[in-house]
C-alpha cells in the first residue's frame, strides 16, 4: 500500500467531530490521515487554503460568502472555493463580557474583541449589540484574531467583551464571564460552521470525507454521554465535559447530522450582513455556492 495521503485541516477551535473520527471511521481503509493546524485569523485561514498550506477549512459559511463572491475582502482577490458540508449552528455563539460589566451600557467606550471587523462573527456581534441598544460607535472594536485568542484577551483584561463559541464558550462560563445575547436571539436558523475546500479538491475524496463526517456526527449526537465524554477527554480535556456534550446536542446551536447547505441558510447569513451594513452577495452568487 502506498503511503497515506495527509490532509491538513485549518481550524479556529478544536473539532469534536475530528476527535470522533478515528474510533468511528475507516480512515486506514481510505488510506488518508488528518493533521490539524490552528489558524490565527480568518484572512490567514483563507490565504492558507488558497496557497495549499491547508487542504480543508473548518470555517464560518459567512467567510465563504465573502471570500468566494467578491474581491472586496482582506485578500483582495475572489477565491475559487466551495463548501462540502454543514457542521453546526454556531456552538453557542454569544457575546461574553468580563464579570465587572454589570449592564450592557457599561460596554460603552470599552474595547470589544473581534477576529477582523468584516468577519461573519463580527457582523453577528454587531447585531447582538444592536439588539441590546449598543451601536458600533458606542464601543471600540479591536481585531484580536481567532476565538481562543479573544477569550484570553478578555480573561487578561485586554478587552471588556467578545463573541465566543465552542470550547471557548464553556471556558468563559466556567471562568464566570457574563453572557449578553447569542446567535439564537438573532436567527433561529444560524449556520455557524462548514467544511470548505478549493474548487479543485478531488470530488470523490470530498464525498468520502463528508460521509465520514456524518458517521462521526451521528455518534456524537446519539452515543451514551459518558462514552462521548471519555473519547473527547482523551483528546482534549476542555471538550470532555457534560456541558460541552450538551452544547453539541443543543438544537439551537449544535451539530448538524444533515450535511446539506441550503440556499435559505445562506440567505439568512446574507440578511445579517445586509442589516449590519456590510457587503452582501447577490442571490445568484448565493445559489451557486449552495449548489456547488
Amino acid at each position: 500500500m502506498p503511503p497515506p495521503r495527509v490532509l491538513t485541516i485549518g481550524q479556529f477551535s478544536d473539532s469534536a467531530v475530528l476527535h470522533a473520527f478515528r474510533p468511528r471511521c475507516r480512515i486506514a481503509a481510505a488510506n488518508i490521515e488528518f493533521e490539524t493546524a490552528r489558524v490565527p485569523s480568518s484572512p490567514d485561514q483563507f490565504a492558507w487554503l488558497r496557497d495549499g498550506v491547508i487542504d480543508i477549512a473548518i470555517t464560518s459559511p459567512d467567510n465563504v460568502l465573502l471570500y468566494a463572491t467578491t474581491d472586496q475582502q482582506p485578500l483582495g482577490k475572489r477565491l475559487d472555493i466551495r463548501m462540502v458540508r454543514s457542521i453546526d449552528r454556531g456552538l453557542g455563539l454569544a457575546l461574553f463580557s468580563r464579570a465587572e460589566i454589570e449592564t450592557v451600557d457599561d460596554l460603552k467606550g470599552r474595547e470589544v474583541g473581534v477576529d477582523v471587523v468584516r468577519s461573519g462573527f463580527a457582523l453577528l456581534l454587531f447585531r447582538i449589540l444592536a439588539q441590546q441598544g449598543i451601536t458600533r460607535d458606542d464601543v471600540i472594536f479591536v481585531e484580536l484574531g481567532a476565538t481562543p485568542k479573544r477569550l484570553l484577551a478578555v480573561l487578561e483584561g485586554d478587552a471588556a467583551a467578545t463573541i465566543l463559541n465552542a470550547e471557548s464558550r464553556v471556558s468563559a462560563q466556567t471562568a464566570g464571564l457574563k453572557e449578553w445575547g447569542s446567535s439564537s436571539n438573532i436567527s433561529t436558523s444560524y449556520l455557524g460552521t462548514v467544511l470548505a475546500v478549493r474548487s479543485d479538491f478531488d470530488p470523490d475524496l470530498a464525498e468520502l470525507i463528508k460521509s465520514m463526517w456524518t458517521t462521526a456526527t451521528t455518534w456524537l449526537l446519539n452515543a451514551p454521554t459518558d462514552q462521548v465524554i471519555a473519547v473527547l477527554e482523551a483528546r482534549n480535556s476542555a471538550l470532555g465535559t457534560e456541558g460541552y456534550v450538551a452544547l453539541l446536542r443543543d438544537p439551537r446551536f449544535g451539530l448538524l447530522e444533515d450535511p446539506r447547505i441550503s440556499v435559505d441558510d445562506l440567505q439568512e447569513l446574507a440578511r445579517i450582513r445586509r442589516e449590519s451594513g456590510a457587503y452582501t452577495p447577490d442571490s445568484a452568487s448565493i445559489a451557486a455556492l449552495a449548489s456547488a
